[in-house]
Order: structure tokens, then C-alpha cells, then sequence
């Protein structure tokens, strides 16, 4: 399969033998993944949201990760599905309902889009107590695991009132939220052969993503493999040890990818010390080629990403130049995983990746020329099926010998694209993404952070303006504080039900004339986390443009000569901002109305 579309495998049987074909992942493959989910995702990404975005999503992705789906632990509530208990008969979660998720994998199938399925068989959990695993019963047979198909060294051996586990001793690392199974059992396995084959022909999933396979050794994804055929199967091996990786991924007979951890790891580590010399990897000590696992030998079985749902929230966090890192992914062989928040914040700068490597045809097999690798740039040449690109990242400015200015098809901060193929763009609306609303909150005005009030913008496109802002001062510093929500609320879980617009650090300082850089922090992922800016207490226009990210202050015009609302009631500010009841003789802001001068009062 070499085009990035994604073409359902039907088994079927030709002349009394079973049709075969090779498990794993494809060779020669462009398709582009994208991890649809978070952590705590579930209004985000239910089952009909996704759905909804199927027109969109799949002119990029031919593939979709999408976490277990499987009723868990926890029922219907907030859980991501690591902790099941059911296999076969029963996919209603807070993600939505099995017939909700049939349809919307139905409707990606249709438009070339393959969904992947989050399996977790390295544990499982009881219906009541810790080893009641239902019995569950698919094509006429029914299958039920007991104490004794759990690993003899799973922690529940220790406790009172429970089954003593009599399987073998455990073949991986042990998990302590949930059961271990033991896979040198032929029930055990014969119950993951048929809940892989179930997933793939009568859910209609494309493949498997295998949850935490450190847990249990790498030939029982073989034999799972072998028996259920998937075309794309790729494990979380979490290692960031390219040799560690390398066995697995031996171990399972390369019927499965790995996700590239040592790929990850570079990536974290180049931008977070400044030196891009570590994107590069000379395999066998001589050729210089991409880190991880991409470089040629296992890049057929690379999945690559820059974050996932895990990383995300703990101390691998990526925290660089987050579409420099995308652009080094997107323009490398393996097969690329695009994390959600990562699309949502730069959605229109991923898509023009995805279109560049798309026209070139760059494959899980390309071939890599580093042109350059010194601490300020990474630079290579990428052969596709179609051409050639050349991708540069870092803040060096240089470019390719034989590529002119013209053959640039994208660039942003510290990454250029070139190629000579032509690269057709679909039209983007600069709006798209935009919020329709979005309110100052802070210690402006009256308002002092209530989470239910706000000042709401005068919006013209992505521009939105505040006028006639008082910045009052915080009490306990000469300064007062800001930041932008879409939502408002009773709680700040309200306020981070939306997106928040902030700081790119805490308490950046920022006056009158000057701007700053402003930082989107999604909603369900670190809304939360959101950074103020600091001005000093006065009156200001505050003017947002979430196009090019910059917050600017201006002094408000007419501030000292305005026309004075004599039927409006004044209020009296000092020029710290702070509210003066009685106000004696000084200069003071006064506000009537929306008209607001600088006053002195004898």
C-alpha cells in the first residue's frame, strides 16, 4: 500500500485456502496518523464530535487513533478506557455508544480514513470485584477468564477476600490498576485472538494500537497478529533505548510498529537544549540520519510523534517550538502521528505540512540526506515517491543549493519546506479557528477575576478590542493582572471548559505602546495553566490579534479632552487604579459612563 489512503483488507477464502498477507505496517506507506484524543478528552472527542469532523480530518489522516473503546472500571464515567472490563458485548462509554462509534468508524472507512483501536489486553478488570471478568460470547463461542489465566505475581495475590491468581509468573512489567494476564495461557490467548479479530471485522477498526506491551513479551502480539491479520499495528513499547525498541519490535516478527520513543527523546532534547545536532543519528556510526528509529533499518515499523496523551501530561512533556518539531516529523520517513492539541492550536500550518509531504510522496522507506547539523540547523533532503523536498529547522538562515526562494511552499518560525513538485494548498479560511467571543478577565474594571464576569471584545476577524480598560492594581503589587477567556462561568472549571488566551510567561510585564506575544492554552488539555500579563494600574485600549498572537496596549484617544457624560455618575480612580470613594485634591482617572478622562481636583 503506497498512497496515504487507507483500503479496508476483507479476509476471505479463495479456492478452499485462506487468503494471507503480511501483519505490521505497510511498507512504502504515506498515510499521516492522528492521535484523536487527550487526556480527559471526553467532551472534546466523543464519538460524534469526531464523527462530525470526518469531511476535514480525512483530506489529511488516513488513520486515527482512538482510545479503548470498550466499557472500563469506571462504567460510564470520566475514565479513558485502560482499565477494562468488557471485550465483546459491551462498547457504551462516556465517549458515547457502541452504535455511535460503529457509525462513526463507518463513516471515515467511506471517506478512506482508518480507525485505530487503543487494545488493552495486558490487563483487565472485574465486572465487581478485582478477577469476576464477564463471560462474553462472540460467533457461537463463549469465553471467560478466571483466577487462573492471571500472572501468579499480579498484587492480587496479596490481598484478603480476593481469588488467588494461579497463572504462570508474568512474561513483561507489572501494571497495578488492573489484573495481569497471563499470556502463556492458550484460553488467554485465544481470547485476545478472537477479541483482535472482532475489533477489525465486526467493529470495523483499521488496526491496533497495543497498549503498554511492555507488560507481556513481544511474540504473543506475534501470535495475535498472525491469527487476526491487522495491516496496521504498532505498540507502545515506551523506551526511549533504540535498541530496546529495536528487540520488541524483532520479538513480535515484524508484524508490529513501534511508536518511536527514542525519536521522541531526541526531539525533546534538541530543543530543550538549543542543540539541533541531536536530530541526528549516525547509523552505523557513519551515515547521518534522522534520531530514533527512522533511520534506514527499522523506519517501516517507526510510527513517530512529537507528544501523545501520556507524554503530554508528565515530565516528557515537549515543551519547544512545537511546529519546528512537527515540521521535522512531517518531513522524515516513518509513518508520522500528529497529537490532537498540536492540530488544534496549528491546524493551518499542519495541514500545509501534511500537503507538502503528501504531493512529494514521502513514505515510511524515504531515503535522508543531512545536508547540515550544527546547533542552530538541522537540514535535509527527503525523497518521495513524487520528488524531493528539503527541510530545514532552526533559526540558521540559510538555504538549499539548487532551490531558490520560489521553491518554498512553507515556512514559519525556525522551519522552511522546499521542493520543485508542485503542491496544491486547500484554501484556508483565517477565521476557521478563531473564537466568536472572547472576554478580558482580571483585575480590570470592577471585576478583580470573577470567573463570571468579563469584559466582551468588539471583534473585527481576528482582531479584538477592548476599549477604555481599567487596569486597576492588584493589592498587593503595583501592577495589575489579565489574561483572555472564550467562556465564562460560575467556576474556573467553566472558565476552562473554553480556551484561554495568556501569557507566554508569568506576569510578563507589558506597557503602554509596547505588545506581546500571546499563547493559546486549549480547553480540556491546560486551560488551566493559563499566564496573566502585568500592566500598571491606568486606563488603556487592549487589542488582541489572534493571527499574528500579539496583545498590544495603547493609551485610549481622547483620554484627557474626551466629552464628559455630565448625567452619568462619576467614579474615581487613583492612578494606581485603585477606586477612591471620597476622592480629596489629586490627579485621579475618572470614568463616566464609557467615557473616562484624567481629572485633578483642587
Amino acid at each position: 500500500m503506497n498512497t496515504r489512503r487507507y483500503v479496508p483488507v476483507i479476509a476471505s477464502v479463495l479456492f478452499g485456502a485462506a487468503a494471507t498477507m503480511a501483519a505490521g505496517w505497510p511498507s512504502d506507506y504515506q498515510g499521516v496518523m492522528l492521535q484523536g484524543f487527550y487526556w480527559d478528552s471526553f467532551n472534546d472527542t466523543k464519538w460524534t464530535n469526531l464523527e462530525s469532523q470526518a469531511d476535514e480530518l480525512s483530506k489529511s489522516f488516513s488513520l486515527i487513533w482512538i482510545p479503548n473503546s470498550a466499557r472500563d472500571q469506571q462504567g460510564g464515567g470520566r475514565s479513558m478506557g485502560y482499565t477494562p472490563v468488557y471485550w465483546f458485548t459491551n462498547h457504551n462509554t462516556i465517549f458515547g455508544t457502541e452504535a455511535e462509534l460503529r457509525s462513526m468508524i463507518a463513516t471515515y472507512k467511506e471517506k478512506g480514513t482508518g480507525i485505530i483501536e487503543d487494545v488493552v489486553i495486558n490487563h483487565r478488570c472485574g465486572v465487581t470485584n478485582w478477577t469476576d471478568f464477564p463471560a462474553e460470547t462472540w460467533r457461537g463461542t463463549t469465553y471467560k477468564l478466571g483466577p487462573e489465566h492471571i500472572c501468579s505475581t499480579d498484587e492480587v495475590r496479596n490481598q484478603s477476600g480476593q481469588a488467588k491468581p494461579t497463572g504462570a509468573p508474568d512474561t513483561g512489567d507489572d501494571f497495578d490498576g488492573a489484573r495481569d494476564l497471563d499470556h502463556t495461557s492458550v484460553a488467554v490467548q485465544d481470547n485476545c485472538k478472537a477479541y483482535c479479530k472482532f475489533l477489525l471485522e465486526d467493529m470495523g477498526y483499521a488496526g491496533f494500537r497495543y497498549d503498554m506491551v511492555k507488560g507481556y513479551a513481544g511474540k504473543y502480539t506475534k501470535i495475535y497478529n498472525e491469527y487476526s491479520v491487522p495491516e496496521f499495528s504498532v505498540g507502545e513499547y515506551w523506551d526511549g533505548n533504540y535498541d530496546a525498541v529495536k528487540a520488541w519490535i524483532d520479538a513480535t516478527g515484524k508484524t508490529s510498529a513501534a511508536f518511536d520513543f527514542p525519536f521522541k527523546y531526541a526531539v525533546n532534547d534538541a530543543f530543550a537544549s538549543n542543540d539541533l545536532t541531536k536530530l541526528v543519528w549516525k547509523a552505523n556510526g557513519t551515515n547521518p540520519q534522522p534520531a530514533g528509529m527512522i533511520h534506514y533499518g527499522y523506519q517501516q515499523y517507526s510510527v513517530t510523534f512529537v507528544d501523545n496523551h501520556d507524554t503530554y501530561r508528565d515530565g516528557s512533556k515537549f515543551t519547544g517550538n512545537v511546529i519546528a518539531a512537527n515540521a521535522f516529523m512531517l518531513c522524515s520517513p516513518g509513518t508520522p502521528c500528529v497529537f490532537l492539541p498540536h492540530w488544534k492550536s496549528f491546524k493551518n500550518e499542519i495541514k500545509r505540512l501534511i500537503a507538502v509531504r503528501n504531493a512529494v510522496g514521502v513514505h515510511n522507506m524515504s531515503a535522508v540526506k543531512v545536508l547540515q547539523s550544527s546547533k542552530d540547523c538541522y537540514m535535509a533532503e527527503v525523497t518521495g515517491a513524487n520528488g524531493k523536498l528539503v527541510v530545514k529547522i532552526g533559526s540558521a538562515f540559510v538555504s538549499p543549493e539548487g532551490y531558490t526562494d520560489d521553491d518554498i511552499k512553507t515556512s514559519g518560525s525556525d522551519y522552511c519546506v522546499w521542493t520543485k513538485t508542485n503542491v496544491e494548498f486547500e484554501p484556508v479560511d483565517p477565521y476557521e479557528s478563531l473564537p466568536e467571543k472572547l472576554y478580558l478577565m482580571g483585575h480590570v474594571n470592577s471585576y478583580a477575576w470573577a470567573t463570571d464576569k468579563g469584559i466582551e471584545a468588539v471583534r473585527d476577524g481576528s482582531t479584538y478590542t477592548f476599549n477604555n480598560v481599567t487596569v486597576n492594581s492588584s493589592g498587593t503589587a503595583f501592577a495589575g493582572y489579565f489574561s483572555f477567556a472564550t467562556t465564562l462561568g460560575k467556576t474556573w472549571d467553566d472558565v476552562n471548559s473554553g480556551d484561554r488566551y495568556g501569557a507566554s510567561t508569568d506576569d510578563e510585564s507589558i506597557s503602554t505602546g509596547e505588545s506581546a506575544a500571546i499563547v493559546r492554552y486549549p480547553a480540556d488539555v491546560n486551560a488551566s495553566s493559563a499566564k496573566s500579563w502585568s500592566a500598571r494600574p491606568y486606563v488603556y485600549n487592549i487589542t488582541a490579534d489572534l493571527a499574528s498572537m500579539r496583545v498590544t496596549l495603547s493609551s485610549p484617544s481622547g483620554i484627557d479632552d474626551a466629552a464628559v457624560d455630565t448625567d452619568a455618575e462619576p467614579e474615581y480612580y487613583n492612578l494606581q487604579g485603585v477606586r477612591v470613594d471620597n476622592p480629596g485634591p489629586g490627579i485621579y482617572i475618572v470614568r463616566r459612563g464609557e467615557t473616562v478622562t484624567k481629572e485633578m481636583i483642587r
